[in-house]
C-alpha cells in the first residue's frame, strides 16, 4: 500500500529506514557471533524477517527511495514495556531464575540506545543496508537474569526452569526462549555510533535502580 501510494503520488524517498530483527540468523545457540554479511537462519522467525526485509529492499529496486537502512534491532530493554518488565515481577518476590540451560545468549540494547541508532541512520546519508543494533556486551540469559537480581538487590536461589515446562507452557514459540545467538555491532560502530549504555549492568542500573542506593 505504502509503495502503491509513493508511486501514485510520484514521491520518491531520500531515506526509507526500516525496523528489522536480530532474529535475521536464526534462534540458535551458538559460539558464532553474527555480523552483517551472515546469511539468514532457516526457521519461522528468520523468515519472517528476511521477507520483511525484502520488502524494504523493494522501495530501492523500485526507485521509490535514494536508500534503505535496515536496523536489525535485538531485545530493547526498558523499564516500561517488553522482556524486561516481564522477567522483573518474579526476581523481586526472590523467585527469579534463569530459563532452560540459562546458556542461550540474549541480545539486548537499551532502549535510548535503539532510538539513538534510529536517529543516526536518518542523519548519516552514507549509511545503507542493514546493520545490527545490538549492544557489543554479550549476555546469555542467565547472566542477564544475574545481573538484573544484582541491581535489584534480590537473592537469586532458585533453580533453572525446565526446559520441558517452557515446551509444555509455550509450544513451538519454547524455541526463541530456550535458543539464542550473539550478533557484532561492529559495523554500526565502525560508523560513527557510539553507545551509551554498552556495559549491561550500567544500562540496568539506568532502568532500574534510579531510586535505591548503588
Amino acid at each position: 500500500m505504502l509503495r502503491n501510494t509513493l508511486r501514485k503520488k510520484e514521491i520518491k524517498l531520500k531515506s526509507f529506514i526500516s525496523a528489522s530483527g536480530i532474529n535475521f540468523y536464526g534462534t540458535k545457540t551458538t559460539e558464532k557471533i553474527f555480523s552483517e554479511n551472515d546469511p539468514p537462519g532457516h526457521d519461522f522467525l528468520s523468515e519472517v524477517v528476511v521477507l520483511w526485509e525484502r520488502a524494504a529492499d523493494h522501495f530501492k529496486e523500485q526507485n521509490l527511495a535514494d536508500r534503505i537502512v535496515k536496523i536489525r534491532t535485538a531485545v530493547v530493554l526498558s523499564e516500561k514495556e517488553g522482556a524486561l518488565k516481564k522477567m522483573l515481577p518474579p526476581i523481586e518476590y526472590g523467585i527469579g531464575s534463569a530459563l532452560g540451560s540459562g546458556k542461550q545468549y540474549m541480545p539486548w540494547i537499551h532502549i535510548e540506545d535503539i532510538c539513538s541508532i534510529y536517529e543516526f541512520a536518518l542523519k548519516h546519508p552514507n549509511l545503507h543496508g542493514a546493520y545490527n543494533a545490538v549492544s557489543p556486551q554479550h549476555a546469555t540469559n542467565a547472566g542477564l537474569t544475574k545481573k538484573i537480581a544484582e541491581v535489584l538487590h534480590k537473592p537469586l536461589f532458585m533453580p533453572n526452569v525446565p526446559t520441558f515446562v517452557l515446551k509444555m507452557l509455550f509450544g513451538e514459540l519454547a524455541n526463541a526462549i530456550l535458543e539464542g545467538s550473539r550478533a557484532s555491532s561492529q559495523k554500526i560502530q565502525d560508523a560513527g555510533f557510539q553507545f551509551k549504555f554498552p556495559d549491561l549492568k550500567d544500562a540496568l542500573r539506568d532502568l532500574l535502580n534510579s531510586n535505591t542506593p548503588q
